[in-house]
């Protein structure tokens, strides 16, 4: 017993060192990151990388969902639309494009995005819970366009489910870098035409470049104009930025941020295209053959859909060995730390 103890403190006293070793690599958020309260969140009222840890067997054609490595986590096929997309940028969007499209509400109320990534689990970003992380306090409803549906509309509640275990990112230090949240249900999900999982890829480097993948989100769709009622679901068109024009975009004189590896950027370059206030944590999906494949998590920006600031997000596939071992593993709780840093060690 007394050497159980001892592998495990010898566990978490690395890990804490791992920490503190991508800490200093990490530069300080500036002040006018225009996240505001934490990142691109919203409350809606009634008005340096993560290192890779994957195994080198790993390809971009070994699908997280459904199933990987004898573990069969999803019985439904997954990215796959109701109706088919349209090419269009800053408008409503269609009941049934999105499936996978969550509204995180703290007391009833739409404050995030979230995706569905099965029955049971959920992906969001880690800020989100900066304020408040009492899972009993938080639902996330599927199938709705409306972020506001009528009191009327008994099926949107019957959509809506409790959360049972947050868990954030065990790198996540309260800035941008690991800005990643798991989501556990405390019951499964019904999948319809209208609610189905997004799928995961190990590797996103085949997306690089690509100017037709989309993010989603309830969030504001100006810099200062509230989306207005009936608070309908928003999709853009944007394009993928590489990591080296991102960073030079953010590396001009009057502000300057590092974009790490375990983030993505996408928007565009001349503006007008971009996730804002209220969309964090939603998906920035794109297509392959046919299925959709959730690429990242709203995370940042500078302002929403300045020319030269595109959108910053977690880049999901740096994440993908962590949500696939966390989701392998549906006893885990927020509170086993010492199980979430080693399999994140692994």
């Amino acid at each position: 017993m007394g050497a159980q103890v001892g592998v495990l403190l010898l566990v978490q006293l690395l890990a804490q060192v791992e920490q503190q070793m991508q800490g200093e690599l990490k530069p300080e958020l500036p002040a006018d990151l225009g996240k505001g309260d934490g990142g691109r969140m919203g409350l809606m009222e009634t008005k340096e990388s993560s290192p890779s840890r994957l195994p080198a067997e790993l390809q971009d054609e070994d699908l997280l969902f459904p199933g990987f490595e004898n573990i069969s986590l999803l019985a439904w096929p997954c990215g796959q639309q109701a109706i088919p997309t349209r090419v269009m940028g800053g408008m409503d969007a269609e009941r049934g494009r999105w499936p996978w499209q969550g509204s995180l509400r703290l007391w009833g109320f739409h404050s995030c995005g979230a995706s569905l990534l099965n029955r049971r689990w959920v992906l969001s970003a880690a800020h989100c819970f900066e304020k408040n992380s009492d899972p009993y306090e938080w639902t996330v409803q599927f199938g709705e366009l409306s972020a506001m549906p009528s009191i009327w509309n008994l099926q949107a509640y019957f959509n809506r489910y409790q959360v049972e275990d947050i868990i954030l990112s065990p790198m996540y230090l309260g800035a941008s870098a690991y800005d990643i949240a798991l989501l556990r249900l405390s019951s499964s999900v019904t999948y319809n035409k209208y609610i189905q999982p997004i799928c995961v890829l190990a590797s996103s480097t085949e997306f690089q470049n690509r100017s037709n993948c989309w993010v989603t989100g309830w969030g504001n769709i100006e810099e200062d104009k509230d989306l207005p009622s009936p608070y309908t679901l928003q999709e853009v068109k944007v394009g993928i930025i590489n990591t080296t024009m991102c960073n030079n975009l953010y590396s001009q004189p009057i502000f300057s941020y590092d974009i790490w590896g375990d983030m993505i950027c996408a928007g565009d370059v001349q503006g007008g295209k971009d996730a804002c206030f209220g969309d964090s944590g939603g998906p920035l999906t794109c297509e392959k053959k046919g299925l959709w494949y959730q690429v990242g998590v709203v995370s940042w920006g500078v302002g929403c859909g300045r020319p030269n600031r595109p959108g910053v997000y977690t880049n999901v596939s740096r994440h993908f060995n962590w949500i696939r071992m966390l989701m392998a593993h549906s006893d885990i709780h927020r509170s086993d730390t010492w199980l979430l840093l080693l399999l994140l060690c692994d």
